[in-house]
């Protein structure tokens, strides 16, 4: 069995700012003497790690976080975490409201006493027992079509320069060209996605069911690509935020994309359902459909049930 650390701190080189935030991080703790049962494990590696006795660190990005989470989770683990945002959007580091100061940020991440609860989400599918993790936010529908074909897109190196010049708005083209082709389909007859949530018993709104555009299920408000789909979620509420956009009312999708940029789309109550629950959800869709979780995409099926953990992890933030 591997050996006990009093800290661990979770890495990934290859993160925007991986390389730089190592060295920072390296810095700070022989300065201050402070190295002494710190132990450095890259993202890949943590199958054969064991949990740390004082509080994990995790520096990196979104999708680093996600995973060191997932993993702490899987193994029962109960520590606080401090994060080190050193990825390229940073979400959840922004919405502790975590400093940018590199200092500040170690002596949080590595000394920091105050702390704020993370509740998680979690998803499995009839086909295997695994839970999985929603520590952010997750998709059905054009967002998750959205996420694979950035993903295929981004192997072809053409794709890969354009996607570098247009950063985050890559998504947004991306979502462009999804719903041209869903308004094909639409004007077509063709089958779209038709989706049945179930809500729990006791909560004031009534189940759901029709046709759907995108579903967002959020423990945060913001999603890749300046997009702010559950603008009222907090990632210690107690709640889950769920937004529904409905397909084939004929309302403009353009005119919704833009205002999903700024969270204004719970306007069109027509169009958008919007709801915050405490689970747990049924969700049955009409076709097998990939569920886009934090940015990744690890499962496909047509029945999801999904749950809601509160104040799952401590993580340690500013005074």
């Amino acid at each position: 069995m591997p050996a006990m650390s009093r800290i661990l701190v979770v890495h990934n080189p290859r993160s925007n700012k991986g390389g730089k935030y190592y060295t920072i991080m390296d810095r700070w703790l022989q300065a201050g003497n402070r190295g002494d049962g710190v132990e450095f494990v890259e993202v890949t590696d943590l199958e054969d790690t064991a949990l740390p006795e004082e509080r994990l660190v995790v520096a990196g990005g979104d999708g680093t976080i996600s995973s060191a989470l997932e993993w702490l989770y899987a193994r029962g683990g109960e520590c606080p975490v401090g994060l080190i945002p050193a990825g390229t959007a940073n979400c959840l580091a922004t919405g502790f409201g975590l400093p940018k100061e590199n200092s500040h940020l170690c002596e949080i991440a590595f000394s920091g006493t105050r702390s704020r609860s993370l509740d998680i989400l979690t998803y499995r599918v009839p086909a295997e027992e695994r839970v999985r993790l929603i520590i952010q936010s997750s998709s059905l529908g054009l967002p998750s079509n959205v996420g694979i074909d950035y993903e295929r897109l981004r192997q072809r190196r053409l794709y890969r320069m354009l996607f570098r010049l247009l950063g985050v708005f890559s998504y947004q083209l991306l979502a462009l060209l999804e719903i041209r082709a869903q308004r094909k389909r639409e004007s077509r007859g063709e089958p779209v996605l038709n989706a049945r949530v179930a809500f729990p018993p006791g909560e004031e709104e009534h189940d759901f069911e029709g046709d759907v555009l995108a579903m967002f299920i959020h423990n945060e408000p913001t999603t890749g690509g300046n997009l702010v789909p559950c603008p009222r979620a907090l990632v210690d509420d107690g709640l889950m935020d769920i937004c529904i956009f409905r397909a084939s009312t004929g309302h403009s999708y353009l005119k919704l994309l833009r205002k999903l940029t700024k969270g204004r789309h719970l306007e069109e109550e027509d169009v958008v359902l919007y709801h915050q629950s405490k689970g747990p959800l049924q969700v049955s869709l009409s076709f097998s459909q990939p569920f886009n979780s934090d940015g990744d995409i690890w499962v496909e099926s047509a029945e999801y049930e999904i749950a809601l953990e509160p104040g799952r992890f401590e993580i340690f933030v500013g005074q």
